[in-house]
């Protein structure tokens, strides 16, 4: 039998380690075995396990996998450098590195998938550059060891190569979702050190989602000597902690890495191994960063702040965001499961994301619609609106319960009489002073975006630069006042320079911004447009004076003229410029939930008839996601 394939009792062990063994081939085949061996069980061949599961070696036999281990040499990557390609078929061991290919295209690669499958047949993409995520293992599988591979195993080889053309043919072809975490990082925010309740917790609530193991400077000290965890990558001793991570890594769904209260050694792994950075802090404590995440230099992190029990509502989140480099933000309030429930979701890559289109008093609907996730159980992760959505992802994102957010509706949009009271139309239709009153006089309104207890943003759209705006910071009623601001209807809002408009006119149901903010989870969108939507019948001809209408609508004893009133007609304008888009969007965003709930054939700024679609739009909703996994376990 090849020596080089008789399996782990070839190696002399001690003599390999203590760097007395007899050949660079021999270390490095130990290096690769010991990887992926559990070391606290028997040696079962996982690394052959590894080599028969990934895409490009499963089509191999038992032995020929155990020849070609042979020829493979593991490469290490630190998080953030560049990954020298050459010539060499990339397959990732463990880690993650990222793609991008000559025309700025970027995807991810996983433990088991391929970098680039045309290596080996000459025809790697010009331009492309591949970097580690992550501290990765990369085995590389060079043109000279595929050669000798192949003479050595030449019935293996026509299979291998199959692998490696279909692979090819597939390098347009969108990859597996690999963005959720399977290793977190956990360190303090401020100078405060973690509370030591939070990673027993958050573990708890990963356990629903997978298997978990915790990675402290004390647990890898324990398993390899005093000083284990301190050691640097250029350290002879770093195999054996490499080793050690990596198996831990194989074996659970998630490690979480419990990082030190300084910047040392141990920290900065953590941060090199981690898929997801959480800097934990609490919401009354000193904002300013405290030396361990100050060795995050500008990588971005999700910012945890934890609450006491009971806390009616967040407040200065602004202070924590404004030095750091924010991706998300999440509200926990201690020892509500359910917080944590939430940060694990997205921690797991299984959020739900609520996007609520526009459509005036239709928006009534998206009140049955919260209310059936809410009876059915389904939580929601993140919510974003546009128009009369941001209104209600608002109510929702504060945390208002059903009977609340009816209520509050009600309350500003219903008994105050029209939200269009007339101005003279030389801007717009109506002043927006009641409007922009009602909105600053609902109380989670006042609050600013950052101390929303979910995650939100609402979508207006730039008159000057003819682009959407994403607003998720300052006061929330300024954000929807500017989202609702339908051109003619209402003035636009001045911001810095610019003014803005209803965002409807770019984005009504901005499902692709949710989704590159929730970076991997599940969708529900809530369109209010209807399959068919008729309006009033005319009967009038090409020309059609004001004052001929005002004067019908006067007279007593006469039907009046069916003319649609003037802001009717810009808001469903304004629905159909940018239906079209909608559709695209829906269309792009594969997965995606999408509910069209009943809402009627009133006029779409007769608020008033909107509280009668709460209840059809309910009905709707329930029987839509009643017993489905649409949306994932509920």
């Amino acid at each position: 039998m090849d020596p080089e394939t008789s399996g782990t009792d070839f190696f002399d062990r001690q003599n390999i380690v203590s760097g007395r063994g007899r050949g660079r081939r021999r270390r490095t085949m130990l290096f690769l075995v010991e990887s992926f061996t559990d070391p606290d069980g028997p040696d079962s061949g996982a690394a052959l396990d590894f080599l028969a599961s990934t895409e490009v070696f499963g089509g191999l036999d038992r032995e020929a996998l155990r020849s070609l281990l042979a020829h493979l040499d593991p490469v290490h990557v630190e998080a953030g450098d560049d990954v020298e390609t050459g010539s060499a078929l990339l397959l990732v061991g463990h880690g993650r590195v990222e793609v991008v290919s000559g025309d700025g295209t970027r995807s991810e690669r996983a433990p088991g998938q391929v970098v680039d499958a045309a290596a080996l047949l000459g025809g790697r993409e010009e331009g492309t550059r591949v970097r580690a995520l992550r501290d990765s293992m990369l085995l590389a599988l060079s043109a000279t060891a595929f050669e000798a591979f192949a003479q050595r195993r030449p019935a293996a080889l026509l299979g291998l190569c199959r692998q490696l053309v279909r692979l090819s043919a597939r390098t347009d072809e969108p990859r597996p979702d690999v963005r959720s975490a399977g290793t977190v990082a956990v360190l303090a925010a401020g100078r405060d050190p973690v509370p030591a309740d939070f990673v027993p917790a958050l573990v708890e609530a990963l356990a629903r989602h997978g298997t978990v193991a915790v990675l402290s400077r004390d647990r890898i000290d324990d398993a390899l000597g005093r000083g284990a965890a301190d050691v640097e990558p250029a350290d002879p001793r770093n195999g054996a902690v490499v080793a050690r991570l990596q198996q831990a890594e194989q074996r659970h769904r998630f490690v979480v890495y419990v990082a030190d209260a300084d910047a040392g050694a141990w920290t900065r792994r953590c941060l090199r191994q981690a898929d997801r950075v959480l800097v934990v802090g609490r919401a009354g404590a000193d904002p300013a960063a405290g030396a361990a995440a100050a060795g995050l230099d500008d990588r971005p992190a999700d910012l945890v702040l934890l609450h006491p029990p009971g806390t009616a509502r967040p407040t200065g989140t602004a202070r924590w965001l404004a030095a750091r480099r924010i991706e998300v933000h999440h509200h926990v309030r201690e020892g509500r499961a359910a917080d944590f429930a939430r940060l694990a979701r997205h921690v797991a890559g299984v959020a739900r994301g609520l996007v609520l289109g526009g459509g005036g008093m239709r928006g009534f609907a998206h009140l049955g619609v919260m209310k059936a996730l809410d009876d059915l159980g389904i939580e929601i992760d993140a919510v974003a609106g546009t128009s009369i959505g941001a209104i209600m992802a608002g109510l929702r994102a504060a945390g208002l319960d059903h009977d609340a957010r009816l209520e509050t509706s009600v309350g500003a949009m219903v008994r105050q009489g029209s939200m269009v009271p007339v101005t003279l139309p030389l801007v717009s239709y109506s002043s927006g002073r009641k409007v922009t009153r009602l909105l600053r006089e609902v109380p989670v309104f006042e609050w600013e975006i950052e101390d929303l207890w979910l995650p939100y943003f609402c979508i207006s759209a730039s008159l000057r630069d003819a682009r959407e705006v994403v607003h998720d910071r300052g006061p929330t009623w300024r954000a929807i006042r500017a989202s609702i601001s339908l051109p003619g209807v209402y003035p636009p809002v001045p911001d810095r320079g610019d003014l803005l408009v209803d965002g409807g006119v770019l984005n009504n149901i901005p499902v692709d911004v949710m989704r590159t903010r929730l970076r991997a989870g599940r969708l529900l969108a809530v369109d209010l447009a209807p399959e068919e939507d008729p309006g009033p019948t005319p009967v009038f001809g090409e020309t059609l004076s004001g004052w001929r209408v005002l004067a019908e609508r006067l007279r007593r004893g006469r039907a009046p003229l069916h003319a649609p009133p003037l802001p009717d007609v810009l808001v469903r304008g304004l629905m159909l410029a940018g239906s079209r888009g909608d559709r695209t969007r829906l269309a792009a965003s594969p997965g995606t939930v999408l509910l069209r709930p009943p809402v009627g054939a009133g006029g779409l700024l007769d608020f008033k008839a909107g509280p009668a679609l709460v209840e059809p739009a309910y009905r709707y909703s329930h029987d839509m996601l009643s017993g489905s996994d649409l949306l994932g376990p509920v």
